[in-house]
């Protein structure tokens, strides 16, 4: 029996390894669409599925074009909007959308092979777009018409263009950062972990004069930041939501039952002192509820990252808990051995922490989705610690024979 870990393996084929992975994927969504109504809230409707945000996004994008409304009447959401423009300009079928979307996330997948590819091998390049495709709960996202696979799609690409850095590459990730933002306000943070990246590069390598300029260019740079913060938080209403939706969003587990219509999620009593929902109201906010807040944050980091929901069937969690148990561990191994010092690889870390820390200082999330947006580049070091272990036991499994 050949071993397709071994270095001098003849099946280094990586380009029909890659083939192979991209014919079952397209095979796992053509199943998912003929046999969607036998999934628990799966069902497609003409080949797309619709929640509440989806008809919102069609109904603006609908006034928009009667002249009714401004695209940036939107500014946290004009980017999808402007994505849906054409569609429903010239009343082309949703199942379109889905097209494109499922388009994206295959060209998002090569760049994520090619990404894990440069920092550690080909294998784990291999590994990492076998998780990406195959992680059925991201997946079904595609026929959603909804902001999430665009979003993650986008910042795969932008994270390529960041590892394969040229200078002739800086208008496309500048266009690419604001779309992330147009799309989702936290794509913001993407800005801030280039930002933090590019700040701790400066001060390890001495570009003291660099380093001038750049803190001056990030002070005059501070308030217009502030007020485009500001100006998200006023429509979301972030202290009531963190006061009332518990750690996750309309679930109260003392009570073991939905409380999103039946009064406050928690049983914490948090002091409110009509805070405004500003970047400074939320500190004070957090600061008079220090210990309570603290317990709540780290609950919703834990919820959000294991992803499992108690409202969901015995199968659907168990699902979750199998990947976790892949997933997590070899993170932590391709973690530790990641390329030191590597400013994209730093980005991404950042990206992750700060998605992580937004999470627990704001929203409580219903069905684990915020953690969509960055599981893609936790599967980046996951593939190499997965890859890792397989090596062991193929190796263990060759001696014991």
């Amino acid at each position: 029996m050949l071993n397709v870990f071994n270095e001098k393996s003849k099946l280094k084929n990586y380009n029909l390894y890659l083939f192979i992975i991209y014919i079952f994927w397209i095979i796992s969504l053509i199943l998912f669409y003929s046999f969607s109504e036998y999934i628990k809230a799966g069902s497609l409707e003409n080949g797309v599925k619709l929640g509440n945000d989806s008809h919102f996004y069609l109904r603006e994008a609908a006034n928009i074009i009667a002249g009714k409304a401004s695209i940036m009447d939107y500014k946290s959401k004009f980017g999808y909007i402007f994505f849906l423009l054409p569609f429903v300009y010239f009343e082309v079928p949703l199942v379109f959308i889905v097209y494109i979307q499922i388009l994206l996330t295959g060209l998002a997948a090569w760049h994520l092979y090619r990404i894990a590819s440069t920092y550690f091998c080909k294998l784990s390049g291999i590994i990492c777009i076998a998780l990406f495709l195959f992680y059925f709960p991201l997946q079904i996202r595609n026929f959603y018409i909804l902001t999430e696979m665009l979003f993650i799609d986008l910042t795969i690409i932008l994270t390529y263009f960041l590892v394969f850095y040229k200078r002739s590459y800086i208008p496309v990730i500048f266009l690419l950062i604001c779309t992330l933002i147009s799309i989702r306000p936290n794509g913001i943070l993407y800005l801030f972990s280039i930002l933090l990246c590019t700040f701790i590069f400066l001060i390890r390598y001495k570009k003291y004069i660099f380093l001038s300029w750049y803190l001056i260019i990030l002070l005059i740079s501070i308030i217009p930041i502030i007020n485009l913060l500001n100006s998200y938080m006023a429509d979301l209403d972030l202290i009531d939501g963190i006061n009332t939706k518990g750690i996750v969003w309309g679930w109260s587990f003392e009570n073991n039952r939905h409380c999103e219509y039946d009064g406050p999620c928690l049983s914490i009593e948090f002091i409110n002192n009509n805070y405004q929902n500003t970047i400074f109201g939320i500190f004070q906010f957090i600061w008079a509820n220090i210990l309570n807040f603290f317990y709540v944050f780290i609950l919703k980091i834990f919820w959000l990252i294991v992803r499992v929901r108690p409202y969901y069937s015995d199968l659907h969690n168990f699902y979750l808990l199998i990947f976790n148990l892949i997933l997590y561990p070899g993170f932590i191994y391709g973690f530790i051995k990641r390329p030191k010092n590597n400013f994209s690889l730093n980005v991404i870390i950042f990206f992750i922490v700060l998605s992580l820390i937004l999470v627990g200082l704001t929203f409580a999330d219903w069905s684990g989705r915020f953690s969509l947006y960055f599981l893609p580049l936790i599967m980046i070091f996951s593939s190499y610690g997965i890859l890792t272990f397989t090596k062991k036991v193929f190796k263990f499994t060759k001696e014991d024979n």
